[in-house]
């Protein structure tokens, strides 16, 4: 938009030179007054460059375009909301913006993205995730404000669980307070592996929140990347919730009813390759946990009665199998080991890596990233169309090797 501004007043100008050669020669006695005009031309065509620097605009020097990066955490046990958090980010690289400039008079209106990374994260290991995404995302030209939500998740796994499921109500508070200050600014969720659990609590949250829904508001999206929650917990009936007998004492629920009221595009991204949450023989990890197939890995249930289920999904709801966008890559995270639970000289394929699905470093220049993972998916999502992105070159399968 500033763009467009700019270059209306650089058209303005241009095209009132003759109109101004003109006027010189007839008012060829009061050439200060031509003088002042085309000096106030001047300033205004200023005045819109510098207006250049507002949330979420575009530069104009033709470099990659950087977008604006805020941070909120829930990890503080005695502030029962969320904090914000201002200062630098992964490995300085980051700096975390004002977050008043999102609700500020007058409001931007923007397209936020939220993104809610998954379990046994660090915050240091936050800060690394929320990074890759804000690469992932730029990468694909996307450079509308990226907020961080960080949750205590570094716990044992019925815990973070549990932990989840309790910070929805606190996501759902950021977000009516956006809403509420600037209605017109659109939400879009991205959440990968138990982060989903946060998101899909949030959904719920704001379902029975009356204000948010006597003032018709929605979110724009909501795009699950390897959710770690059961493939059950999108219907909208809850006897697919009662009946299955693994959910006795957990906190899964029937979000589906909240996702179809709440959301506008419901995208759930998984791969049915995916080594943390595939029911392998030889090391079940979401199964082990949870003695239940995850929707990350599966997409929603199909067993036993993928014809009951299917009648109960969201209206909104739609899935799709990304494997192909999980290179064969041990270390997604460039820090020089093979990611959970993955190990060194194991052999690895397509579509296994959990953790790619936010993108990959470059393990020789952390700034970069070698590829997007899904994020690219994503984004043709968002914009209903193929992006310019196309996949690389990929191997099958590749050996890890750790370099630390």
């Amino acid at each position: 938009m500033i763009r467009t501004i700019n270059f209306l007043a650089l058209a303005f100008l241009i095209n009132l030179i003759p109109y101004l050669n003109a006027m010189n020669n007839i008012v060829s006695t009061n050439n200060e007054w031509v003088l002042a005009l085309s000096f106030g031309l001047i300033l205004l065509l200023l005045i819109g460059a510098s207006y250049n620097t507002s949330i979420g605009t575009s530069s104009t020097t033709g470099e990659t375009e950087k977008i604006p990066f805020y941070y909120v955490s829930t990890r503080d046990p005695q502030n029962p909301a969320y904090e914000v958090v201002t200062g630098l980010g992964y490995d300085n690289i980051d700096k975390y913006r004002d977050f008043s400039e999102l609700t500020e008079k007058p409001c931007q209106n923007e397209t936020i993205v939220i993104f809610v990374h998954g379990w046994e994260e660090s915050e240091a290991n936050v800060k690394e995730r929320l990074n890759r995404v804000k690469l992932s995302l730029e990468n694909n030209s996307y450079i509308h404000p990226l907020i961080g939500f960080s949750w205590p998740s570094d716990t044992q796994w019925d815990s973070a669980r549990s932990i989840a499921t309790e910070n929805g109500p606190k996501l759902a508070n950021l977000i009516s307070n956006i809403k509420n200050a600037c209605p017109g600014t659109d939400i879009r969720l991205l959440a990968h592996s138990l982060g989903a659990r946060v998101v899909l609590s949030n959904l719920e949250s704001l379902h029975e929140n009356k204000t948010w829904n006597n003032n018709n508001f929605t979110i724009k999206s909501v795009d699950l990347l390897g959710a770690a929650v059961d493939d059950e917990e999108v219907s909208t009936n809850p006897i697919d919730i009662l009946t299955d007998l693994t959910n006795f004492g957990t906190p899964k629920s029937d979000y589906g009813q909240a996702i179809e009221a709440v959301v506008t595009n419901f995208t759930n991204y998984f791969s049915s390759k995916d080594n943390t949450l595939e029911p392998n023989p030889e090391k079940p990890i979401y199964p082990f946990f949870e003695t239940d197939l995850a929707l990350g890995q599966s997409g929603y249930q199909k067993i036993p009665y993928d014809f009951k289920i299917t009648k109960s999904l969201p209206d909104n709801y739609i899935e799709k199998d990304v494997k192909e966008e999980l290179v064969a890559e041990c270390d997604a995270d460039g820090d020089g080991k093979s990611d959970f639970p993955f190990e060194n000289k194991q052999t690895i394929t397509i579509g296994d890596n959990h953790r790619g699905y936010l993108g990959y470093r470059n393990i020789t220049d952390n700034s970069k990233i070698t590829y997007d993972g899904a994020i690219d998916m994503v984004i043709e999502n968002w914009n209903n169309n193929r992006t310019s992105n196309t996949s690389p070159n990929l191997e099958l399968s590749s050996v890890c090797h750790d370099s630390q």
